[in-house]
């Protein structure tokens, strides 16, 4: 098909050379289209035509085998499925199936193709239903994604942002995961932070609180939800339109945070950020409202559920194999357990920030909780015991890599060829705190001493002095020189 471009070349040599043969050679065409886009631009000039090159032209050739016979059959059918359940309706490919069983030669494209074409013009047209929320009575909550860069390196998180439909009030926090406890730790912060509880909230199908083969919230988070008194609604599938609002704000705060900055030096500074930019939008005026989001969220609260007395305890138990290693694998990732603890299985109380490991009521080991995949979080006193069986571990043991770089320092400058001198400096770990130990480590390294196992449980176990502060007395006290008379008459006696 020509363009503009080419009919006024066209036009432009032919009133140089007035002969169709001369144009066509010279634009390599036939004399044909020469005369027809000559033809179409005299019509246009006289008024017999509107356009020159007609516009969403489009070639319709008649089908040899959609006839009338065969155009009514698939009528038919798609009539016929009006009246069945949606999952029990014949689709194009069957009905394609039944044209050929009754022996009407036609290909399967032929076939959907009337059949997008009968729907779009008999089938139902879908209305949604313009919800009004009353005030107080609602929230919405959804998960967004965001790549941020922390400490030089890209990293996905996930953003849980709640809305009140109302007021357009606008909630959001980062996490590592997606998973239960982030969604109830989301919960929490947003009932915190509005210092009541909305009636209702709306979600999607989300896995980590609602089960869609069986049609129902599960346990966990029914019992968060009776515990704050709101209830949960989910939405039906594929419709987003249900749950508009927060669909709408997880974009709107992505774009309007992290849009405008996405590199942080740590994941609390990127936190902050985005609080300080949610009290910004908080505080403007948005569409069709009468008030800023601030003020319609104090006109919510008024109707809203109190907060309850007391506090939702956040977690999870989970029974746990110890390895050979002496370590727990959890969400792909490791964790030491002291070697002292015999049984091979131990309950695991998971939480936000931390996995704490139980016997029975007794906690053996608290590790902070890694995020990603494949990594260790280590702790040097949990192998005291088997690094007496086997000293010879120590220098290339990857529990000794992830140490206080003090205690790799010592080692490596003072022990690397002796293991087995170090194991009473081990020892002395048990005895105090870490951060104790560390202390002592680094007095030792500052005064460029040996640190030996005395010299450490000298510095571990010394009394602090008190010292006396002195007085202060203001505008302070003459003194007078004192009369050293008989001194001297003594003296010369």
């Amino acid at each position: 098909m020509k363009t503009m471009a080419d009919v006024r070349r066209i036009v432009d040599l032919y009133e140089l050379h007035k002969s169709y043969k001369k144009v066509a050679r010279e634009l390599n065409i036939s004399r044909n289209t020469v005369k027809k886009y000559l033809h179409q631009v005299k019509d246009v000039q006289e008024g017999l035509a509107e356009e020159i090159i007609p516009k969403n032209r489009k070639i319709v050739q008649p089908s040899r085998v959609l006839t009338d016979l065969v155009r009514q059959k698939i009528h038919q059918y798609l009539e016929s499925n009006l009246g069945r359940p949606k999952k029990q309706r014949l689709t194009a490919k069957r009905i394609w199936e039944l044209l050929i069983q009754d022996g009407h030669k036609i290909g399967y494209t032929s076939v959907k193709d009337e059949v997008v074409r009968w729907k779009r013009t008999n089938g139902p047209r879908e209305v949604f239903i313009l919800q009004e929320p009353r005030v107080g009575q609602r929230a919405e909550f959804d998960w967004g994604e965001v790549t941020l860069n922390i400490a030089e390196v890209w990293q996905k998180f996930y953003l849980a942002v709640f809305v009140l439909p109302f007021s357009l009030y606008r909630f959001a926090r980062l996490y590592h995961r997606s998973a239960r406890l982030e969604v109830i730790q989301a919960h929490i912060e947003f009932f915190r932070e509005i210092g009541s509880v909305p009636d209702a909230i709306f979600y999607d199908r989300m896995a980590a609180a609602y089960d869609s083969r069986k049609q129902q919230f599960n346990d966990k988070f029914l019992e968060f939800s009776m515990h704050f008194g709101f209830q949960p609604c989910v939405c039906n599938p594929a419709s987003p339109n249900e749950k508009g609002t927060d669909e709408e704000s997880v974009g709107y705060v992505r774009r309007a945070t992290f849009g405008e900055m996405s590199s942080f030096a740590s994941i609390n500074e990127a936190t902050e950020w985005l609080k300080m930019r949610l009290v910004e939008i908080n505080g403007h005026p948005v569409y069709r409202r009468s008030n800023v989001p601030v003020q319609g969220l104090d006109q919510e609260r008024a109707l809203m559920h109190p907060l309850p007395t007391l506090e939702f305890e956040n977690y999870e138990l989970k029974r746990a194999t110890i390895s050979r290693y002496s370590l727990v694998k959890f969400d792909g990732n490791f964790y030491s357990i002291p070697d002292t603890y015999r049984p091979r299985y131990i309950t695991l109380k998971i939480l936000m920030d931390r996995i704490e490991f139980l016997d029975g009521n007794a906690i053996i080991a608290v590790h902070r909780r890694l995020a990603g995949n494949q990594k260790y979080s280590l702790d040097i006193a949990h192998y005291i015991k088997t690094f007496h069986r086997k000293p010879g571990a120590i220098p290339n043991s990857r529990v000794l890599a992830q140490a206080d770089e003090l205690i790799r320092d010592a080692f490596n400058r003072y022990y690397a060829n002796d293991p087995k001198k170090f194991l009473p400096i081990l020892d002395l770990i048990r005895e105090t705190s870490p951060e104790k130990f560390s202390a002592a480590l680094a007095i030792l390294k500052e005064q460029n001493i040996h640190p030996t196992c005395d010299s450490i449980r000298f510095l571990l176990h010394q009394t602090n002095v008190l010292m006396v502060e002195p007085f202060d007395i203001e505008g302070g006290f003459e003194v007078l020189e004192p009369d050293l008379t008989i001194f001297d008459q003594f003296m010369e006696g």
